[in-house]
């Protein structure tokens, strides 16, 4: 047992470590994620993690600007039928109000998936539970990744079946159930709560492994790199202060004769800098020096910038993100265009807690004869897309052209373009096109293509007129 503790205390998170040493030696004790990260451990990354993003600025962003790409989506219902699409979107808008959709009341679903997606980044894990009661019917409660620990009885235990971090899974690693806790008052400790089936359980985390049934934060390598950053800063900035504390010397020359000097009737030389900008005037012969420090040394500044980059990567974000005069125009969009491949898994995830949870709420709305399928029609046919948030053109001028080419030669469509720039379907862009230009007919004007070609027409035959 003594061995085992020993090689599982050197092979483990450092981020969830408080010693100083944190070279490890190599071990050939493999083992799963779940006991790597023990439950003690957990709660310090955990903590740690949660430290970084209340108080260091640079890690707060970085959060923020992983959650802009990667949870923010849009909800079109595209079963073909216009008329039951129509009655879906409505459903679904009315159910993401935080009235109809967050047990508390408080977020609604766009929220709700960005903090879902918050807590995952930092916690590693969350939970959503989908409550089915009299009062809750089609409501979520969100569980934070720390309120989900064993329950630490026996008459709870069953057979074939283990509990691991909170989780009861059975001999295929399969969950059954999850241990849901409270908090004890002064926030230590926890109480149990309640046992929730597997089946009403959204469970969103990061995992690495197969056999990994707890997620683990990916700020986890960085933690460490953000917290010395954060304390150099602290060190950086005392120095400064102590710095400008300036002092002033002045040297006076010695007399050039020899005898006795009488410096009885002399008062000696002081400056107050406290009534703002003066002029030394000084004697033939005297200067004046400024003790100076230059602080922070510019080696420290580009030390600190490549710790800042190698912490932002664990997110994957490029350094010309936190700063935009990095690079130029064309080594930030090719950042960009890697940032946002290294988006499309994260956002698979996203879009599957948000498919589960479409399906369930549908099939609520089915069971309760609020949502009328037509004959023939299951919610196995019905389809729905998410869109993610779009992203605007960075030289429109240059790409709207190139997008045109790309589909005048069949390379793209408008509806892929218009969602990948705007998060939208093109279709709805021509509903909208179809009832401003009714809107203009109306009241008797031009649209503004039409109006366009009506004033270069014009030109032209002022032009031949003066001819």
């Amino acid at each position: 047992m003594g061995l085992t503790s020993n090689l599982l205390r050197r092979f483990g998170y450092d981020g969830a470590d408080t010693s100083k040493q944190k070279r490890r030696a190599p071990t050939s004790a493999l083992t799963s994620e779940d006991r790597a990260l023990t439950a003690k451990k957990r709660k310090i990354l955990q903590s740690a993690a949660r430290d970084l993003s209340r108080n260091f600025s640079i890690a707060a962003w970085a959060i923020r600007k992983h959650l802009d790409f990667v949870s923010s989506f849009k909800f079109k219902s595209v079963t073909g039928d216009d008329g039951l699409d129509r009655e879906i979107d409505r459903l679904m808008t009315w159910w993401s109000r935080p009235e109809n959709c967050d047990v508390a009341g408080r977020h609604g679903l766009g929220r709700m998936i960005r903090l879902a997606e918050e807590r995952r980044t930092v916690d590693g894990d969350m939970f959503l539970v989908k409550l089915t009661g009299q009062r809750v019917r089609g409501k979520l409660q969100a569980i934070e990744g720390d309120r989900v620990v064993d329950p630490g009885s026996d008459s709870l235990s069953m057979p074939d079946t283990t509990w691991t971090h909170g989780v009861r899974v059975d001999k295929a690693g399969r969950a059954i159930s999850y241990a849901i806790h409270r908090r004890g008052s002064g926030g230590t400790g926890f109480d149990l709560d309640r046992m929730v089936a597997a089946r009403n359980v959204i469970h969103h985390g990061y995992f690495d492994r197969f056999d990994q049934v707890r997620g683990v934060s990916p700020l986890a390598p960085a933690v460490n790199a953000f917290r010395d950053v954060y304390e150099s800063f602290d060190y950086a900035l005392a120095k400064a202060k102590v710095s400008q504390l300036f002092g002033l010397v002045l040297y006076r020359d010695a007399l050039d004769s020899p005898g006795i000097l009488d410096t009885s009737d002399e008062e000696d030389i002081s400056v107050d800098f406290g009534a703002g900008p003066l002029m030394l005037d000084l004697e033939p012969g005297a200067r004046a020096e400024f003790i100076e420090s230059k602080s922070p040394a510019t080696e420290f500044q580009s030390f600190t910038q490549l710790m800042i980059s190698v912490a932002l990567k664990s997110l994957d974000i490029p350094f010309s993100f936190f700063d935009e005069s990095f690079t130029n125009f064309y080594g930030s969009r090719g950042a960009l265009l890697h940032y946002q491949k290294s988006c499309e898994p994260k956002r698979a995830d996203v879009k599957d807690v948000l498919r589960r949870l479409t399906a369930w709420r549908l099939a609520l709305f089915i069971e309760d004869g609020v949502l009328s399928l037509p004959a023939g029609v299951s919610l196995a046919d019905l389809k729905w897309e998410w869109i993610p948030a779009g992203l605007a053109w960075w030289d429109p001028a240059k790409e709207i052209r190139g997008d045109v080419e790309a589909i005048k030669a069949g390379l793209r469509t408008r509806s892929e373009i218009r969602a990948e720039r705007y998060g939208d379907d093109w279709l709805d862009v021509v509903d909208q096109l179809k009832r401003e230009r009714e809107a203009l007919d109306e009241r008797g004007l031009l649209p503004v293509e039409d109006a366009e070609l009506s004033v270069a027409n014009t030109d032209e035959g002022d032009d031949d007129d003066a001819d």
